[in-house]
């Protein structure tokens, strides 16, 4: 396959405020992996980059080639989009624990091998040249609160609050996520989600 290593994750547009999940209620997002309409209000950009693929090859989805396309993908991981190689990790099974490759129990050392490769081959393909801060982090919350079990409980707390503000494509300052970090460490959600409803209303007004 042509190495095609581009910006991706930009077929779907971005909603532009903080919306409320009809589903579960909490804010769209929030709930990745723990609620199906959260879910897709992230995963829709990574199966619009996939879809668009098959597309293209002429791959029917859920087919053996569908898995053989995913390998290949995995294989190129230095030259192909992030959210080509991610959703093909995700299509892909750990040989060790036949989980999602790289969402294995924290005692699949393939999985934590996986994990850890992923983002060393991001630093070797130069995606900072294709992919924004935001996108970065939309990223990370993905892989953190799909596979929860995997990360400590502050982190996936963090990016739960944030995922429905990173949609909008947000990005913390530097005093935000030290001040959210220190406020969920020290057990404070509440004020942690007191904080970040300022942040929804300079979103909302489009400040």
């Amino acid at each position: 396959m042509e190495p095609q290593l581009s910006p991706a994750g930009r077929r779907y547009p971005r909603p532009k405020t903080v919306e409320r999940c009809s589903a579960c209620h909490a804010l769209l997002g929030e709930n990745y992996a723990l609620c199906a309409a959260c879910t897709d209000a992230v995963e829709r950009y990574w199966r619009a980059d996939w879809e668009a693929l098959l597309l293209k090859e002429g791959i029917e989805a859920g087919s053996d080639d569908e898995t053989l396309l995913a390998a290949q993908i995995h294989a190129e991981i230095d030259v192909q989009p992030w959210t080509l190689v991610d959703s093909a990790m995700a299509r892909l099974r750990c040989p060790e624990c036949a989980s999602e490759l790289g969402g294995g129990p924290v005692s699949c050392g393939e999985c934590e091998f996986a994990f850890g490769n992923l983002w060393w081959h991001d630093q070797l393909a130069g995606r900072q040249g294709v992919m924004t801060m935001n996108e970065h982090a939309l990223r990370v919350g993905r892989w953190i609160l799909r596979y929860r079990h995997r990360h400590g409980n502050a982190i996936v707390i963090g990016l739960s609050l944030s995922m429905p503000r990173l949609l909008t494509g947000w990005l913390p300052t530097t005093a935000e996520a030290q001040r959210g970090k220190a406020l969920i460490n020290k057990g404070r959600i509440d004020e942690a989600r007191l904080a970040m409803e300022a942040v929804d209303r300079r979103i909302n007004l489009g400040l």
